[in-house]
């Protein structure tokens, strides 16, 4: 399995909205794609950041090539609708994981 991890820093004005926009939104029309096996969102506790909110937003797949597809026909246009919306009052940047069985 792979997952694909986007990291977001949000201005606390626009928290709410960003959280209900990636609850209602995003992740929503994600999951419409049955090439994604699972979708969650956390918050992100840390000390260093004296300003601002931030969360970790989780996508899974069963292969690179399933999140490859995904990225192509779903993905690159969630994420430019998530730009054109919030424009400079978010950041992000994304981290691919392959899970280890244990």
């Amino acid at each position: 399995m792979v997952t694909i991890n986007t990291t977001f820093h949000v201005e606390d004005k626009i928290n709410l909205d960003f959280i209900a926009y990636m609850k209602n939104t995003y992740i929503a029309e994600a999951m419409t794609d049955k090439l994604l096996t699972n979708a969650r969102m956390c918050k992100i506790h840390s000390q260093e950041l004296p300003e601002g909110q931030s969360y970790s937003v989780q996508l899974s797949f069963d292969s690179l090539d399933d999140l490859d597809n995904w990225d192509k026909n779903k993905g690159i246009k969630l994420n430019e609708k998530l730009v054109n919306h919030f424009q400079d009052k978010i950041v992000g940047f994304s981290t691919l994981l392959e899970e280890i069985e244990l």
